[in-house]
C-alpha cells in the first residue's frame, strides 16, 4: 500500500542535528555525575560547566560550536513543530496542550544555547566545578527589583511544568511519532523505549528540582537557593540517597543514548503516518 509523503525540506533535518547534539551533552553530564560520585572529578555535572571546561581547549571550542549549532537547530525545529503541527496533534484542547508542551521542552535548549554563546564570546563567569554563580547573580539582579520575587517564582513554575512534560512524554511515549523503527527487531525497540523512559524520568526529576529551588529562592528572596543540574544531583545524593543519585545519573546517560537513537531514526519522511510499531 502506498504512502502519501510530505516533501522533505531542510528544516525537517534540523531535529536530527539537534538530537545528536543533545545526546552528546546529556551523555557527558551523566558520566561526569558518576565520576563526581566516585570522587574522580570535582563537580561540573551540568550543561554550562561542561562547556566552560571544554572552552579551555581548542578542540573543545570547536565542540561547543557544534553543540551550539545543533541546539539552535533543535530550537528552530521545536518552534516550527509547535506552530506547523507536522504530527497532526490538532487544534483542540488536547492538541494545543501537546503543542504547548513541545514549546516548553525547548526551554532547556535555549539555556544551553545561551550558555554556549556567552562562553564562546568570553562574557561569562560560569564555573567548571558546577557552582551556579552566574544563575544566582542573574536571579539576585531580578530580586533587587520590586517585581523580582514574582518573576523568579513564575520562572520556577514554568520549569516545573517543563518537568511534568518530560514525565508525560515518558509515560505516554509521546516521542514515538518521531521514531522510524518499524524495521528494527523487538529487542532493539524495547531497548529504545527503556532508554526513553529512563531518560525522560531522570531529566524530568532534575528539572523539577531546579524549578522547586527557583520557587524557594523567589519566595524567600534569596538567590543562593538557586541550583543547576550539578547542584540538583548534589541535592539528590545528600537528601534522597546515593542509590537514587546513581539511578538519575544512569538515567541521564540513557537520555543521551536515546537522543542518539532519535537522531539516527528521526522520522522525517512520513510525518503524517509515523513508521513505528510497538
Amino acid at each position: 500500500m502506498g504512502k502519501n509523503k510530505e516533501k522533505t525540506f531542510f528544516i525537517h533535518y534540523l531535529p536530527i542535528y539537534g538530537s545528536f547534539s543533545t545526546g552528546l551533552i546529556y551523555g557527558a553530564i551523566g558520566v561526569i555525575a558518576i565520576l563526581s560520585f566516585l570522587r574522580l572529578k570535582d563537580g561540573g555535572a551540568d550543561e554550562s560547566s561542561l562547556m566552560a571546561y571544554l572552552n579551555d581547549y581548542l578542540l573543545g571550542k570547536i565542540l561547543i560550536g557544534i553543540i551550539l549549532m545543533g541546539t539552535l537547530s533543535y530550537i528552530i525545529w521545536r518552534i516550527y513543530e509547535s506552530y506547523k503541527d507536522p504530527y497532526n496533534y490538532g487544534s483542540n484542547w488536547k492538541g494545543i496542550m501537546r503543542r504547548t508542551g513541545i514549546g516548553l521542552s525547548s526551554i532547556a535548549d535555549v539555556l544551553i544555547a545561551y550558555s554556549a554563546i556567552v562562553i564562546l564570546i568570553g562574557n561569562s563567569n560560569v564555573r567548571e566545578d558546577g557552582v551556579p554563580a552566574e544563575e544566582r547573580e542573574m536571579v539576585g539582579s531580578m530580586l533587587s527589583e520590586n517585581w523580582g520575587d514574582w518573576v523568579v517564582v513564575s520562572i520556577g513554575v514554568i520549569i516545573i511544568l517543563t518537568a511534568l512534560v518530560q514525565f508525560f512524554y515518558g509515560i505516554t511515549r509521546g516521542y514515538k511519532e518521531r521514531l522510524s523503527i518499524k524495521h528494527f527487531n523487538g529487542k532493539l525497540k524495547m531497548l529504545i523505549n527503556i532508554l526513553a523512559w529512563a531518560g525522560y524520568f531522570a531529566r524530568g526529576f532534575i528539572i523539577g528540582i531546579i524549578g522547586f529551588f527557583f520557587i524557594k529562592a523567589g519566595i524567600l528572596e534569596n538567590p543562593n537557593y538557586i541550583v543547576n543540574t550539578d547542584k540538583a544531583f548534589n541535592f539528590i545524593g545528600e537528601n534522597i540517597g546515593h542509590f537514587f543519585f546513581i539511578l538519575v545519573a544512569v538515567g541521564t546517560i540513557c537520555y543521551g543514548a536515546f537522543m542518539f537513537f532519535l537522531g539516527y531514526t528521526y522520522n522525517i519522511e512520513d510525518r503524517d503516518n509515523p513508521l513505528i510499531s510497538t
